[in-house]
């Protein structure tokens, strides 16, 4: 038994502050109640009505002879403290308080807020609110709508939870609509005690949901949403709408993986590490509920298009294209089959054009061949009005041949509006869509989970051990590390580095660069040399002694010009070869530390292709951070060269991620080229730098 059962599944309720005018919201409410059916024990509470629906209303909780469950609050906000301490009194063991104006109406019904917060805990009992619309759960042995939605929620497998409950009520009315059914769907509200990581953990075990929407403002505990997140979706797909993606407010910061970091990046980092599928609107979120509800789990990418019109067809092979899917190739056989029934000027190629004069039988058995071909793992039909039969004919074909197929089919059908309402009911009716463009999104977020649930359940990368560089660092106050112990740092935590010498006098330079060799890299450093590129503050490829003491004349120079005086000079031996690479750590309030992969040195901030994810890191999500970056076929073979060392790259990823994870002090760090070498050659940083904060 969950602790959330009293709330979710309570045997009894009180509706508290209920009122006989139907039209009120306790009054919708109360009739919502009936007409789902609840099978518990419903007790109104309202000293001033003597029965409401021919149930006897008590004056007050303690006036009720049986146990209470639950307690739906609807009084004023000011009563709403005394409500709770009656409640608790009685023995009440879960609340839903439906009543607004707190925390969201400013710093006075936040303190009310705290109070009720106060009681709840102190009681250890749970509550969803305040400032929600209430919860529905559609099980048969429950029946239970404790909301005010002016439509029922239809039966399904679907688990629901919206921070908002405006939004919430929209997205009931729209996926009944639609067909879609809801297995329970929970108001968030203020989200003050219960909030999304604690239904998703009454979910995760509840054979009842197959899947999960989320409709989120806020994500309140990062944290123990990505190890619960983590858990689930390998069984069952989450889709979230989180709502604030705009960089607005985001953070300055002195490193390229700070100022790459925006307001949203931390959230994004966790929901895609969680393996959540990101939904962009809610057009798409319920897109996506709709084909996890009534779709299998397509072996791979690749799909096969079945239409009567040429043009929407290339519009669907753009978007798969556009979305990482695949065109499917039919085997020969099923292209004579094709042939065999359709015109000599039908297409049998992918897509599968049988023109506007195709009938619905031909739809049924080009369903029937695409799905069992062994080189097709999802179907697409797209359905322009046919001028020769009702589209509804085509739908009933359709349907006919999806409910055999195994694989998943998804159907477009471009016609009049009302077609879509007055073909729902058919049995075995894929999911519909208006335009292809929204039903390859969908997929793509299907084939996506599939993906997830056939690897192995990630494993997390470990924390390293604690350094004494960090330590002694946070002893003495913080700040950027020396270049030294910068690069030593990132050598403890496992990243290959090259180790650079140090010449603090000027007349040093010569011979440490004799000691170490030509060619070589010559760099300035000190506090006021954060970019070292920006200021010229970097000569690389000197073959000489005379070549190093030009560079560092000039270099000083310049720096002279710019008022600023560098420590000493680091010099390295120069590496051949390699693509340019950086990776990072940044703090997010929220999240804690981000670890980022981008590709392109010092025209990353240009070209912002990067990718974040929470520390630490597994194999697994450094891989998906490589997968991510638009430029990823840099790190492949091209033009003759060798592909890069990638397993050295995701090494270094999951190397850094553990150096975050065991140091929180480290609130910035660029690793600014690491150089990638060919396959099997491993990978180098030629410059880091790390701030500490205390």
């Amino acid at each position: 038994m969950s602790n959330l059962d009293p709330i979710l599944r309570p045997r009894s309720l009180a509706i508290i502050g209920v009122s006989s005018k139907a039209d009120s919201l306790s009054g919708k409410l109360f009739a919502n109640l009936f007409n789902a059916g609840y099978t518990g024990a419903v007790f109104p509470v309202n000293p001033k009505a003597g029965s409401i629906r021919g149930l006897k209303c008590y004056p007050a909780v303690a006036a009720i002879p049986d146990a209470v469950d639950l307690a739906i609050v609807m009084v004023p906000r000011d009563a709403v403290p005394a409500t709770l301490d009656d409640c608790l009194a009685a023995g009440v063991r879960g609340f839903v308080v439906i009543t607004a104006g707190f925390r969201e109406g400013g710093e006075v019904g936040a303190e009310v807020e705290r109070q009720v917060l106060d009681r709840v805990r102190a009681a250890g009992v749970r509550m969803i609110g305040p400032n929600c619309m209430g919860l529905i759960n559609t099980a048969e042995d429950v029946r239970l709508d404790a909301t005010f939605s002016p439509v029922p929620a239809l039966p399904g497998s679907v688990a629901f939870a919206s921070h908002s409950g405006a939004l919430g009520v929209a997205v009931l009315e729209t996926a009944h609509a639609a067909g879609l059914g809801f297995a329970q769907f929970v108001s968030l509200g203020n989200s003050s005690d219960l909030n999304a990581c604690d239904v998703l953990e009454a979910w995760e075990h509840d054979d009842a949901v197959r899947s999960v929407m989320l409709y989120l403002e806020a994500l309140e505990e990062p944290r123990r949403f990505l190890e619960i997140a983590r858990r689930i979706t390998p069984r069952k797909p989450i889709v979230a709408l989180k709502a604030g993606r705009s960089a607005a407010g985001q953070r300055a910061a002195s490193s390229h993986t700070g100022a790459l970091a925006a307001a949203d990046t931390g959230v994004d980092a966790i929901l895609k590490q969680a393996g959540v599928i990101r939904a962009t609107t809610l057009e798409e979120m319920l897109d996506l509920a709709r084909v996890f509800a009534a779709c299998p789990l397509p072996r791979g990418r690749r799909v096969a298009i079945l239409t009567n019109a040429g043009g929407p067809a290339i519009a669907a092979s753009d978007a798969l294209d556009g979305d990482g899917l695949q065109l499917a190739s039919p085997s020969d056989a099923t292209r004579g089959s094709f042939r065999a029934f359709l015109p000599a000027e039908a297409s049998v190629g992918n897509p599968v054009d049988m023109l506007p004069s195709g009938t619905p039988e031909n739809f049924r058995r080009g369903v029937e061949l695409l799905a069992h071909d062994e080189g097709v793992d999802t179907v697409l039909t797209i359905t322009v009005t046919p001028p020769m039969f009702p589209p509804a004919e085509v739908a009933r074909a359709i349907a006919a041949a999806t409910q055999g197929a195994g694989v998943p089919v998804l159907s477009v059908f471009m016609t009049n509006p009302g077609f879509h309402r007055e073909v729902r009911s058919i049995p075995g009716m894929p999911p519909m869509f208006r335009y292809p463009e929204a039903a390859v999104r969908a997929l793509a977020g299907l084939v996506r989970h599939a993906e997830r649930v056939r690897i192995p359940t990630p494993v997390l990368g470990a924390s390293s051990q604690r350094s004494p560089i960090v330590e002694r660092c946070v002893a003495a106050g913080g700040g950027f590390l020396a270049v030294p112990e910068a690069f030593a740092l990132l050598a403890e935590a496992g990243v290959p580095v090259a180790a650079p010498q140090v010449a603090t006098a000027e007349g040093d330079v010569a011979a440490v660069a004799r000691s170490i060799g030509f060619p070589l890299a010559l760099k300035a450093f000190g506090p006021g040399l954060v970019h070292k590129s920006e200021l010229g503050a970097v000569a690389v490829g000197l073959r000489d002694e005379g070549e190093v003491e030009a560079a560092r004349a000039r270099m000083a120079a310049r720096l002279a010009a710019a008022g600023v005086r560098p420590e000493g000079y680091l010099l390295q031996r120069m590496v051949a070869g390699g693509r340019e690479v950086i990776l990072g750590i940044t703090r997010d309030p929220q999240v804690g530390a981000l670890v980022m992969c981008g590709l392109g040195g010092v025209a990353v901030e240009a070209l912002r292709d990067v990718a974040f994810r929470p520390a630490p890191l597994g194999a697994d999500d450094a891989e998906a951070m490589l997968a991510e970056l638009r430029g990823k076929a840099l790190l492949g073979a091209f033009r003759g060269r060798k592909p890069a060392d990638r397993a050295a790259l995701v090494g270094a990823l999951v190397a850094l991620g553990a150096l975050a994870a065991a140091h929180p002090e480290i609130a910035e760090c660029d690793v600014n080229p690491l150089l990638l070498l060919d396959e099997g050659q491993g990978c180098v940083a030629v410059d880091v730098r790390v701030r500490i904060e205390r």
